[in-house]
């Protein structure tokens, strides 16, 4: 592998190869198809995608986009792509040339920043056709593995790379920051890139999870977005959804302390089968708050089915959870919305694990359980996640429409679990977390700690065990010993 003297030597070494390119990612499907399976994951359908190092048009294809762009360097991988995929528009460019002032959802780039001879220069091109919520998906081969690549070269395994660049992770950090990237979240993959069975499945399920081995891998990835340092404002509004069972306590406060957040504010109570004079108390309130939504059904069906209904009628970019215990003070929901509505973040978690806790706001045991399913949620997601369960949350009604719900029955995982498969900044904002002042806590530390430890194995599945290779899909072996009735009930409604 040569170092990169000019762009021309990129060009002709990928001209020569394009011909064989296909037989190549063939002959090497299990790595390229977990590759692959990583975009998509990310990547939701429908979305403006632009691939930059495109070749002959594989990826770009299997996003399943709107508006598809594919550029390259060679221009025998485009005459290839535009045969493959003529539904889609493919240019031979770099993409320091690429003309227009056009925005995409996604941006990707496998294996670019290998083969280019200056990166600060294409990310600052990439930049041009960023907005605000962009996401852009790169992967990177480690340095450490040079020698192996090497010598699969030389007998016939791998595809010639020719002139190649190897930088970390940490390298294409520090040029990130400098041109007002940020990095959502980086890791390795592919610890073991050859299908063996069993022994691949281990490696990069869980192998690649764990401190020690997990730098062994050979490929980097990050999912970056514009850092928003310029103080974006995208002048959002913002959907306020408070499920209440049996909350006649504590309604009225938590409505009454809730600031206006952005162009417009809006709340939605969710009265999930309360026996209470929950409902009452919120339609009284209706006469003075003009922004207040009711949805009240029977009978109780949990929180995760409030907070679904609750954001289904919701009409604001970004939908927030607040309890209506009001543990979290209403007052720091501000806190939550601006990190959205600056596009610091696509979604932001609430900790309640940094300052001290009223007495009693929770118990022992149950501080000790949150934080272990915050060390077994950051190992399935691959984000530092100190508190799971924290019932203060915030994200764009956009990623919501792809969030699967059934997972646990509050909600706090699926949401999680959806913001990973998506690709999203998860950040954490801690909060003052207060004892509830009426009423008793819905959670029991045994029964539910049982039930969050299923949905933790079930979100497992999702997002280490079901991968889009079928070579590495082992659900089927993996017997379905829970259920949750996801039945709607007859319901009745009344939204204002």
């Amino acid at each position: 592998m040569s170092p990169i003297e000019k762009k021309e030597d990129v060009q002709a070494h990928f001209d020569s190869i394009a011909k064989d390119y296909d037989k190549w990612k063939q002959k090497n499907a299990y790595y390229y198809n977990n590759l692959k399976g990583f975009i998509k994951r990310i990547v939701v359908p429908g979305g403006r995608v632009l691939e930059i190092g495109c070749a002959t048009g594989n990826i770009l294809a299997s996003t399943q986009p709107s508006r598809g762009v594919g550029i390259d360097i060679s221009e025998e991988m485009i005459k290839l792509a535009r045969e493959k995929y003529p539904h889609l528009e493919f240019l031979s460019t770099p993409i320091e040339n690429f003309k227009g002032d056009e925005k995409f959802d996604y941006i990707i780039m496998v294996d670019v920043a290998d083969h280019v001879y200056d990166i600060m220069d294409v990310f600052t091109a990439v930049a041009h056709h960023c907005h605000p919520t962009t996401r852009i998906i790169l992967t990177t081969i480690s340095p450490w593995w040079q020698p192996i690549f090497t010598l699969m070269e030389k007998i016939g395994a791998k595809m010639p790379e020719g002139p190649h660049n190897f930088v970390e992770i940490s390298n294409i950090t520090n040029m990130l920051e400098l041109l007002d990237f940020k990095v959502n979240f980086s890791g390795y993959m592919l610890l073991f890139p050859k299908y063996i069975p069993i022994f691949s499945y281990l490696a990069n399920t869980i192998g690649v999870r764990l401190w020690g081995l997990r730098r062994l891998s050979p490929v980097q990835y990050m999912v970056i977005q514009p850092s928003g340092k310029n103080e974006v404002n995208l002048r959002l509004g913002c959907s306020v959804v408070i499920p209440c069972y049996n909350e006649e306590g504590n309604i009225e406060e938590a409505i009454r302390k809730i600031p206006k957040m952005g162009k417009y504010t809006e709340i939605i109570v969710v009265n999930d089968g309360s026996k209470d004079r929950t409902a009452e108390k919120v339609r009284a309130l209706q006469k003075e708050y003009q922004n207040l939504k009711l949805i009240d059904y029977s009978p109780n069906r949990g929180k995760g089915h409030a907070v679904q209904k609750g954001f289904e009628s919701a009409t604001q970019e970004v939908l927030m959870i607040l309890d209506a215990d009001i543990s979290v003070p209403p007052e720091e929901l501000p806190r939550f919305f601006n990190p959205l509505n600056k596009a610091q973040a696509q979604f932001v978690n609430g900790t309640r694990l940094v300052y001290p806790m009223e007495d009693q706001a929770m118990r022992t045991l149950n501080l000790l359980g949150n934080k272990i399913f915050g060390q077994i949620m950051s190992f399935i997601t691959k984000q530092n996640l100190s508190d799971t369960l924290c019932g203060t949350k915030a994200f764009y009604k956009n990623d919501f429409k792809f969030m699967k719900m059934g997972l646990d029955k509050w909600g706090d995982f699926d949401f999680l679990f959806g913001a990973a498969k998506l690709g999203s900044r998860i950040l954490e904002i801690p909060v003052h977390y207060k004892s509830r002042r009426s009423g008793e806590s819905k959670m029991k530390t045994f029964r539910h700690g049982i039930h969050l430890l299923c949905a933790c194995v079930r979100g497992f599945r999702e997002l280490v065990v079901d991968t889009p290779d079928e070579t590495l899909n082992l659900s089927s072996r993996f017997p379905k010993f829970w259920k949750f009735d996801t039945d709607a009930p007859s319901e009745r409604e009344t939204k204002k």
